[in-house]
């Protein structure tokens, strides 16, 4: 148990939204609350004002009898950063108000957070190992040669977002069945399906050109992920336990709605159990390879990109498949969302998508190691082997 002189609260910083509660994010920040007695842990949510940097932080929520209070904030002994924006210097330091003496938001943080998709592709490239998993893929500058790349790639380019989440503003350039003809079509930053068609190279030049200038872009060549026409992935869940070794939680699949080319669930999609899903597509011989691989792909992930960015509390790891059956590392997550946990008849996995979290806050709060959360990591539970502790995924094999 806790001394008692050790703070024990929590603060789950999540977005400021309209309706009541005022935050995003509710049903996790809830089960949160819910489970945090089991571990001696007082939760409390603090919105951030959006655009972050604008209002004053000093009101907080706890959920107490099925119900949320607006509270007074108190002494932090821990930060839990939900949100997906980055947090204004102004925001910090009203933040760090609540901290104990002499602590900073950093030492006092739960996890740091991933930098950019195209940071993360060069830590992970790397590795020998985790290189065939890659995709090719190119930072979008000014001057984009989008003809020179559709020439290599004739399936189509799949642009997306360098720091971006839910599959908004990622769309799919391909040549159309006429010569200079060229179809866009992906999701809108309200996460709405649109299709373009460009008759002139300069339009397509211009159109590509003027999406650079708004949101920093990487590009892929496009890989045909689907089942039945459906685009699908899948999400493996790495958390850290209570003695701080990273452990893998499960994995599910999402698959996108008709028509769509992300498979992500806020654009209208399906979840399923990963091993039911990839016997029916592959067999289950090939399905059971496949998880193999993602086990053992997500022991070697983690340390990687701790020993490089610093100190992570969970990961959502994002895999594709072709109709080869070759597997892809489409996306690492930092703040990865549980949603299709929810949707499994798993329930002790769906249980530790939430327990996981305010276990290994408890360790790091007992352990005092609350050292600079952005520092590269080299710690003995770094290791992949005795890192990772084996939670069997229904229909493959053990790690």
């Amino acid at each position: 148990m806790f001394t008692s002189s050790q703070n024990f609260t929590i603060a789950i910083l999540v977005r400021e939204a309209e309706g009541s509660p005022p935050f995003a994010d509710e049903h996790f920040c809830r089960q949160l609350c819910v489970e945090s007695p089991r571990y001696g842990l007082r939760i409390i949510v603090i919105p951030i004002p959006s655009p972050f940097g604008e209002g004053s932080i000093i009101r907080g929520y706890t959920y107490h009898q099925k119900k949320w209070k607006a509270v007074r904030i108190p002494t932090i002994g821990l930060v839990m950063n939900r949100c997906l924006r980055p947090l204004s210097r102004n925001t910090r330091q009203q933040l760090e108000q609540y901290l104990p003496h002499v602590s900073s938001l950093r030492q006092r943080s739960w996890s740091t957070a991933l930098p950019g998709k195209w940071e993360v592709h060069r830590v992970l490239s790397k590795s020998n190992t985790l290189r065939g998993l890659l995709a090719p893929t190119s930072r979008v500058s000014s001057s984009i040669p989008w003809e020179i790349w559709l020439a290599r790639w004739p399936k189509g380019l799949f642009f997306k977002p360098a720091a971006g989440t839910h599959g908004k503003n990622t769309f799919r350039l391909s040549m159309g069945d006429k010569p200079s003809v060229w179809i866009a079509e992906g999701r809108n930053t309200g996460n709405e399906h649109f299709n373009m068609t460009f008759h002139q190279a300069t339009d397509v030049s211009s159109w590509l050109e003027s999406h650079q200038a708004v949101q920093k872009l990487i590009v892929q060549p496009y890989l045909e992920l689907s089942h039945l026409g459906r685009a699908f992935d899948i999400r493996a869940l790495v958390q850290k336990n209570g003695q701080g070794h990273w452990t893998l939680t499960g994995c599910m699949v999402r698959e996108g709605a008709e028509g769509s080319l992300t498979s992500n669930l806020h654009g209208g999609g399906h979840a399923y159990p990963a091993d039911a899903y990839l016997t029916e597509r592959y067999g289950k011989k090939q399905a059971a390879s496949l998880l193999q691989q993602i086990r053992h792909s997500a022991a070697l992930i983690p340390p990687l990109l701790e020993s490089r960015f610093g100190r992570l509390a969970e990961l959502g790891l994002d895999f594709g498949t072709d109709s080869g059956g070759r597997l892809w590392l489409i996306e690492v997550n930092s703040k990865p969302g549980r949603t299709s946990f929810a949707k499994s008849d798993d329930t002790r996995m769906h249980a530790l998508t939430y327990t996981q979290p305010l276990a290994y806050a408890r360790y790091l709060l007992q352990q005092h190691v609350l050292a600079d959360v952005s520092r590269p990591l080299k710690m003995p539970n770094s290791s992949s082997k005795a890192g990772l502790k084996r939670i069997p995924i229904p229909g493959g094999e053990g790690l």
